[in-house]
């Protein structure tokens, strides 16, 4: 948290509980079955929180205006998933994440990637960001957020050449939300990442604002 704060990040408290609703279509059908769900007294269909990035998005689209962007946030707190019983199953993690929003630029991109990896650098030795290099979408001209620019694609590698701890690599898995880059932080165990983000210049114009964004979400349990 002092890490973020002192690089102008303020942080964004979230609501445990939210409508169901306004995220259909939003998130993938897989994390969305992860998501406990249950009626209210109201008859309204609510969540659980399982997935901050959403939340934050529609949290903030209500109330962006072109004058407070870009916008630097963090957040913190539970997430809970329902996933396959078996032993040693945690279903409630803590999670620490930040976002840039209003921000496209390679610049932005650059920038999230060395701060997620001098956050992992304060708990791991050698560190490991695997990022995907191609993807880059910005806003356009007379377009929204997620217009392709082939101009303006960002060259990452080229950008972080000489640092060992970042590592290009192709992706072909579905991504969900995000419409550029993705990358995934390890620690020691190069099994399973320890953070992971990307760009989704997309998510905060179904909730009403056309802002580009990209953040990263670290889950505290992984670290220790």
């Amino acid at each position: 948290m002092s890490v973020l704060e002192s690089a102008g990040f303020a942080e964004v408290v979230l609501p445990i509980i939210d409508f169901a609703e306004p995220y259909a279509g939003v998130t993938e059908r897989d994390a969305a079955k992860q998501s406990y769900r249950f009626i209210d007294r109201e008859g309204e269909l609510v969540s659980i929180r399982s997935d901050f990035t959403p939340m934050v998005a529609r949290a903030l689209a209500p109330a962006i205006g072109d004058a407070a962007l870009p916008l630097r946030v963090f957040y913190r707190g539970d997430v809970i998933r329902c996933e396959a019983s078996r032993l040693g199953a945690n279903r409630e993690m803590f999670q620490i994440g930040a976002e840039i929003v209003g921000d496209g630029s390679a610049e932005a991109d650059v920038a999230m990637l060395r701060l997620a990896a001098t956050l992992a650098s304060a708990f791991f030795a050698k560190p490991l960001v695997v990022y995907t290099p191609d993807g880059r979408r910005q806003m356009a001209d007379g377009g929204g957020p997620g217009s392709l620019l082939p101009s303006a694609l960002c060259d990452l590698p080229s950008r972080l050449e000489g640092d060992p701890r970042f590592v290009p690599h192709d992706d072909g898995e579905d991504t969900g939300y995000y419409t550029g880059i993705r990358f995934w932080v390890y620690g020691a165990d190069r099994r399973k990442p320890v953070a992971q983000g990307g760009r989704y210049d997309t998510l905060y114009e179904r909730f009403g604002a056309a802002a580009p964004a990209i953040g990263f979400t670290f889950t505290i349990d992984d670290i220790q």
